[in-house]
Order: C-alpha cells, then sequence, then structure tokens
C-alpha cells in the first residue's frame, strides 16, 4: 500500500509535470503575439480557439463530451437530479458548458461579424485529429484514468490565456486580446485545480500515479504540438523533449 507521503510526493511530480506542460503552452503564444502581425494574422488562432471553447464541452458534438452528458441524462429523464451527488455533478457540468461558450463569445467578439458554425466544424488541424484519436485511445484503455488526466490537463492549464493576459500594449485589437485572455485565465485556473482535486481523492496506488502520469506526458505534448500549429508556427521535438524534462520557467501568478 502506497503510504500518504509517498502519495503526495508523486502529487508534487505530477503538479510540475503540468507546470512546464502550461510554461510551454504560454510559451508558443508569448512568442507569436510578441511578434509584430498585422491584425489579418490573428483570424486564424482566434478561428481555432473558437473552435476549441465549443469542441471541448462538444457544443460542437463529440463523444464523452459534458454536453453528451448532459443531453444523455435528459434523455434518461434526469436521474442526476434525483441524488445529492447528482445534482452537484448536473450543477457542474452545466456550468462549465456555460463558461465556455462565455470564452467563444469573447473570441467571436474579437473577429466580429458572424462566426458560421458550419464554418467552425472545418477548422479541424491535422494536430487536432491526432489528440482526438489519442483521446479515444486513452479512454479505451482505462476510462477513469482517462477522464482524470483530461480534466488535468483541461485548457492547458490556461497557458495562452497567460500569455494574452500578460500582454504590454498600447494596440487596440492586442489590449482586446489582452482583456479576454486574462478574463478565460481566471475562470480556467479553478478548472485546474479542480482536476488537481480528482486526482488527489480518487488515486490511492503508485501504479495509477505512474499510469496517469504517462497518460499526461503523452497529452501535454501533443497539446504543444497542436498550439504550435494553431499559432502558424512548429515547436521542435528537442523543445518538447526539454519542455517535457522540466527545462522551462513555470508560470507566475498575476500580482492581482
Amino acid at each position: 500500500m502506497t503510504t500518504t507521503a509517498e502519495l503526495t510526493d508523486l502529487m508534487a511530480e505530477l503538479n510540475s509535470l503540468g507546470e512546464s506542460f502550461w510554461a510551454g503552452e504560454a510559451e508558443i503564444a508569448r512568442e507569436f503575439l510578441m511578434a509584430a502581425h498585422d491584425p489579418k494574422d490573428h483570424v486564424h488562432w482566434l478561428l481555432h480557439q473558437c473552435y476549441r471553447e465549443l469542441r471541448g464541452p462538444g457544443l460542437l458534438d463529440r463523444p464523452s463530451s459534458r454536453t453528451r452528458w448532459v443531453v444523455d441524462n435528459i434523455a434518461a429523464g434526469l436521474p442526476a437530479a434525483e441524488t445529492a451527488e447528482g445534482r452537484t455533478q448536473l450543477k457542474y457540468q452545466l456550468h462549465q458548458i456555460a463558461e465556455e461558450f462565455d470564452h467563444f463569445k469573447l473570441y467571436a467578439d474579437i473577429l466580429g461579424g458572424p462566426v458560421k458554425m458550419e464554418d467552425m466544424r472545418g477548422l479541424s488541424l491535422p494536430s487536432d485529429k491526432v489528440i482526438e484519436a489519442l483521446r479515444v485511445k486513452l479512454y479505451a484503455e482505462n476510462e477513469r484514468l482517462a477522464r482524470l488526466a483530461y480534466d488535468f490537463t483541461e485548457g492547458g492549464g490556461a497557458g495562452i490565456f497567460y500569455a494574452q493576459g500578460a500582454l504590454e500594449t498600447n494596440d487596440p485589437l492586442l489590449l482586446r486580446i489582452k482583456d479576454a485572455g486574462r478574463y478565460i485565465y481566471d475562470d480556467e485556473v479553478p478548472h485546474g485545480q479542480h482536476g488537481v482535486s480528482g486526482i488527489e481523492l480518487n488515486l490511492t496506488t503508485a501504479e495509477d500515479f505512474q499510469k496517469i502520469r504517462a497518460m499526461i506526458v503523452e497529452i501535454g505534448r501533443e497539446r504543444l504540438r497542436m498550439r504550435a500549429e494553431m499559432h502558424d508556427t512548429t515547436m521542435s521535438e528537442a523543445r518538447i523533449d526539454e519542455i517535457t524534462a522540466g527545462k522551462i520557467e513555470p508560470l507566475k501568478p498575476f500580482a492581482d
């Protein structure tokens, strides 16, 4: 049986690993945002983040998503509402879905004009397909651990939103991006805390920790590739290896 002290050490290792990946996502966004760009150069990543804000919770249909869970529960006669535990879960899922739509709205409003859902569905990047295939694979291997791993890695620890919120600029477009990023960052931080709590409450063996660590590494590395592609760049495998090994400064919390 793994001791409490050992579990604490394993949890600290997972948190450190996550912080490295979140900083890596911020690094990608920061390098893009600090380079000189025409306003039109921001359309690509803004559209793709709109897509991800809808696709993530399943507002654009996705298997094993929050929205699918709610829809299936409604179709079954809303059994979640019958118990205290179920009501808490239902409230949490509905809150998360509404929050993700709020984030979509912030970026869509920056784009201006209509943002067609038909166009959203056609936005999947090659890296998105790899990430979705990985998700299917991990859920098939161990649904319980995969759910915990994805809760832990949700939103990439708010890395790109941190980079946006930390911008120092007078540019009107970048100021709107900064305001949106900071707003979303403040929303996303509790999500990460929820994911950490899920692991702390549900994992009791070193074996499970090692399995979920391997999942987080796979997810984190693919997320870095996706964020790079979303920002019209690439990240070398050598840099991804460095980030996986913790060779990156963690994000510092905002002062206010």
